[in-house]
């Protein structure tokens, strides 16, 4: 309303009043630039968020560029759901070792830990530098 009168709300290509009827809102899958919609441009290996108005690559890639690049997953790896890091995660009994996941090496008396990603001493053996040793009052 101006000084008392109504005054027509434009409403550009590709928008629509909001529920109060006094703005207006781009259509799903446009954005506001200036005074109207520009429609989102959607890369390959990615898809229109729930809102609609943002992308979002699918599982398996990431945003790399104002595009989806293909997470590289190694092998005895795995795909994860995190947004930072690798995207990826090394199998049980493996470990990250640059972009590869590496068998981890056991030593004698040993076992993989709860986890997988590390290993303990089997009883009653005690971790002492790389190896298992025997504790000094096992040994008596």
């Amino acid at each position: 309303m101006e000084e008392g009168a109504c005054v027509a709300i434009h409403v550009p290509a590709n928008a629509y009043l909001d529920s109060l009827g006094d703005r207006w809102k781009c259509d799903r899958g446009y954005r506001k630039v200036s005074d109207g919609c520009l429609a989102i441009e959607v890369p390959p290996n990615a898809y229109l968020s729930a809102a609609g108005n943002e992308w979002l690559c699918e599982r398996g890639y990431r945003e790399v560029a104002e595009t989806c690049s293909a997470i590289r997953v190694p092998a005895n790896g795995f795909l994860t759901d995190s947004a930072y890091g690798t995207g990826w995660t090394c199998d049980r009994g493996y470990h990250a070792v640059g972009d590869d996941c590496a068998a981890i090496q056991l030593p004698e008396n040993a076992h993989l830990d709860y986890l997988g990603r590390g290993w303990d001493c089997d009883p009653p053996y005690r971790r002492r530098q790389d190896g298992c040793a025997l504790p000094p009052e096992a040994g008596q």
